[in-house]
This record gives structure tokens, C-alpha cells and sequence, in this order.
């Protein structure tokens, strides 16, 4: 009886650890796309500008945002231009609940936290590169915390601009060959 008593707590005490939260955020990977036809070599400088997506930020972690991504820019040899800039840079984010089930009806209820940046022609507007970063949030963060995520997020995503040349060359017409290449 007392090897079914010591089983017993020894489940119930793996089942609990199991079911609870990190501590940390989960990170997912970075997705990232942009115009091919761009030569990003000629893009030297940029402004940020807000855009209705940009409010769901709250100012304190936009400050966050702008200051990682513009110490990031800089060093990729990026400079902020008020006026008649090459690129506009936006911010979009927000977030979501989520729900994971487990085996045993039990929940729990997080937030998946999202975080895109996009930069535009700042002449033709148009969308010529994208990075988007999303993380699990398992608790309520402090600004210590809130300052060490988005710093790894915003570099996460920058480390996918500029496109690398040859990426921006080759892939699509590689994935043309790959679409026309016939069935074996």
C-alpha cells in the first residue's frame, strides 16, 4: 500500500511540474519577405511613421522598439532622415490568447505576443521588405523583462535584412526550375 501511495505522489508531483508555465518566453521562428527586383545596397536612409496597426503598441514598448531597431540600423549603416528618406519604416504588433489542451482536459491560457516590422518605398510606398517575429507569453512581464524580449526580438528579425544577394538572385529562379522540373 505504501508503494501505491509513493507512485501515486511521485504522478501527481510530475503531473504538476509538467503542466506548469515556463518562465521564460518561447520564441518563434522569424518569417521575413521582400521584393527581389529591390537593391537594398542604395537604401541609406530611413523614418519611422505610425500607421493605425502601430497604437495596439503601447508607447512605453514602441520606445523600446525604436531604440533597439535603431541602434541595430545603424550599425547595418542605416540612418534615421526626417526628411526625403529612402524607406519608411513601420512597426506593426499586438497579440493573442491562445490555448494549449493536455491529455487530461487540463488548459492553460497564454498570450502570443507579434511584432512585425516593414519597411516601404518611401517614393512609391509601396511594401518592399517584411520581418515578423512572434514569442509565447506565459506571465506577466517586468520592464526589465519586456525590454530583454523585444531586444531579441527586434534582432531576430533584423537578421534577416538586408536579403542576402545571392538569396535574392538565385531563389527565384531556382524555385522556377523547381516548379517546371518534371515528376521522376
Amino acid at each position: 500500500m505504501k508503494s501505491l501511495n509513493a507512485c501515486v505522489i511521485v504522478c501527481l508531483c510530475a503531473l504538476f511540474i509538467g503542466c506548469s508555465a515556463p518562465d521564460k518566453p518561447i520564441y518563434h521562428d522569424v518569417t521575413y519577405d521582400y521584393d527581389v527586383a529591390v537593391d537594398f545596397t542604395r537604401i541609406k536612409t530611413y523614418n519611422w511613421v505610425k500607421m493605425p496597426a502601430t497604437s495596439r503598441i503601447d508607447d512605453f514598448n514602441q520606445i523600446r522598439i525604436k531604440a533597439v531597431a535603431n541602434a541595430k540600423l545603424k550599425l547595418l549603416g542605416l540612418k534615421v532622415k526626417v526628411d526625403n528618406p529612402d524607406v519608411l519604416l513601420v512597426m506593426y504588433g499586438g497579440g493573442y490568447k491562445a490555448v494549449d489542451m493536455t491529455v487530461l482536459m487540463d488548459y492553460a491560457v497564454y498570450d502570443i505576443g507579434r511584432l512585425k516590422l516593414a519597411m516601404y518605398d518611401a517614393h512609391s510606398h509601396g511594401e518592399i521588405w517584411w520581418g515578423e517575429s512572434r514569442a509565447d507569453l506565459f506571465y506577466e512581464m517586468t520592464p526589465a523583462q519586456k525590454d530583454e524580449v523585444v531586444e531579441h526580438s527586434v534582432h531576430r528579425i533584423l537578421e534577416y535584412y538586408p536579403p542576402p544577394k545571392d538569396e535574392a538572385i538565385e531563389k527565384p529562379a531556382q524555385r522556377m526550375l523547381e516548379y517546371n522540373a518534371p515528376d521522376p
